[in-house]
């Protein structure tokens, strides 16, 4: 039987606490990813134990929300964070590591953030 992932609803106050309790609790950052919804961007947090159980943590945002870094708790999340505020407009305080926008550098800003594109006739 394949492992049935499932997506635990996090707001951003409770995002470091929850990420110190994954840490406390022996797991490890796998990934941050950033997804378009219809209305807002999803941002899913994935920790991993050693013996293959995972745990996903779901926080929807929109372009210009500030968030805290998890960086604190695992200095990793510095490379996520820096990726997903210059492709999709979200901002994190107190990053381990704050690349001010130059992670990335695109043709457009905020890449593949929601934007409502206009109609070129």
């Amino acid at each position: 039987m394949a492992e049935v992932q499932t997506f635990q609803p996090v707001t951003a106050s409770e995002i470091v606490d929850a990420a110190k309790n994954m840490l406390n609790e022996g797991y490890r950052l796998i990934q941050l990813c950033c997804t378009k919804t219809p209305s807002e961007m999803d941002i899913i947090y994935t920790f991993e134990k050693t013996d293959l159980q995972s745990q996903n943590f779901k926080l929807p945002v929109n372009i210009g929300d500030t968030l805290p870094s998890i960086s604190s708790v695992f200095f990793a999340a510095f490379l996520y964070e820096n990726e997903i505020h210059d492709l999709y407009g979200v901002n994190f305080t107190d990053m381990a590591v704050d690349f001010k926008g130059t992670f990335y550098e695109t043709s457009v800003k905020q890449a593949f953030s929601i934007t409502v594109a206009e109609d070129k006739e």
